[in-house]
């Protein structure tokens, strides 16, 4: 939360007078003078645009009316025609908006919101505002809207677009989510757990390793896992198709301590003889997960980690269904400038 920031000015009369000026950005009736190259603007979304620097929307302090060319202080009616320069006004966001978005300022985020201040709430450690149905609901991530998106590297906090939030937490723009959905890969990219309910895949590939049996000659293999849904270690039978977690049932799961390794039926101890399918050259088995689906055969044997991705075609139908029966999630209040928020049940930064 900023220092001295201030309760935004809203005027909800109508912005009469002056012919419409606005941009593709905002409706508005000034334009400001950035302090950075004392050009005139009608939003920062313009002026970054067309230069090669950003400017401070709080350090602007000079706008120039629309109607009457006017150059002035930033205040909500112009001077001289008395004219609104927009139906919202926030004066310490430097913020004027003729469309109405239901728009309100957060000291919190200190910047402008949209979606309605009676639909959000600000929690204090995710430092970002959240609908009201996560009061209580969600896992708390410090600052977690601070950084930037782990898809596309832009920043998350004064975002136009709306974040899509998994369990874990993290946040991403919701059409980075859609678009790692799109090419296959359903695990966050920071931490790896599931980005949405896997259990009706978990239940193809039980089915793919029930008729899928092993050769006997590497049945009584072994192999130690790490789990990225439940994040614990547990040692299963090795299997071709995927390794599923003896612990939550999920497949996101990893090799760990190297190759699988044959259990010795008459000692009930790990065995160096025979052969290991991560080491043989007549019958070399793949490193596979869950996590990785088919996409992981062409890697090595010993590869102790993959990222969750499913590639094999019988998977699209299935992965498709999942997705689209997956719920709108896009928690976050995202910021206001985004002209028109698609996300009905989020809020955008307005300034």
């Amino acid at each position: 939360m900023e220092e001295g920031s201030t309760v935004s000015t809203t005027s909800t009369a109508p912005a009469e007078g002056g012919s419409y000026v606005g941009c593709c950005h905002y409706q508005r009736r000034s334009k400001f003078v950035t302090p950075c190259c004392n050009k005139v603007y009608t939003c920062r979304f313009c002026h970054d645009e067309n230069e090669n620097h950003p400017v401070n929307r709080k350090d602007v302090t000079e706008l120039v009316c629309t109607s009457c060319n006017t150059r002035q202080k930033v205040q909500a009616r112009c001077e001289k025609c008395n004219l609104i320069f927009g139906k919202y006004t926030c004066l310490e966001c430097k913020l004027f908006d003729d469309e109405d978005k239901k728009q309100y300022h957060c000291d919190g985020c200190g910047i402008c919101r949209i979606g309605g201040r009676d639909k959000f709430f600000h929690c204090e450690k995710c430092n970002m505002c959240l609908p009201i149905k996560l009061l209580n609901k969600h896992k708390c991530v410090e600052n977690v809207s601070r950084g930037n998106c782990p898809v596309c590297l832009e920043d998350i906090h004064t975002s136009r677009m709306p974040c899509h939030i998994p369990d874990c937490g993290h946040l991403l723009h919701r059409n980075c989510f859609e678009e790692l959905l799109t090419f296959g890969h359903y695990a966050c990219p920071i931490c790896q757990t599931s980005l949405l309910d896997m259990s009706r895949l978990w239940k193809y590939f039980d089915e793919e390793i029930k008729n899928t049996p092993m050769p006997e000659e590497f049945m009584n293999f072994k192999a130690e896992i790490l789990c990225k849904d439940c994040h614990k270690e547990s040692t299963v039978t090795f299997h071709v198709v995927a390794l599923k977690c003896a612990i939550c049932g999920s497949y996101n799961t990893c090799r760990i301590k190297g190759s699988p390794y044959c259990i010795d039926s008459t000692r009930g101890s790990p065995s160096n003889d025979g052969q290991s399918p991560g080491t043989s050259t007549s019958a070399s088995m793949p490193s596979t997960s869950a996590a990785s689906g088919s996409s992981a055969s062409g890697s090595s044997a010993s590869a102790s980690t993959s990222s969750a991705s499913y590639s094999p075609a019988s998977l699209s139908s299935l992965s498709a269904s999942m997705v689209a029966a997956s719920p709108e999630t896009s928690t976050q209040a995202t910021a206001s400038q985004e002209p028109k928020s698609k996300a009905p049940s989020s809020s955008s930064s307005s300034d």
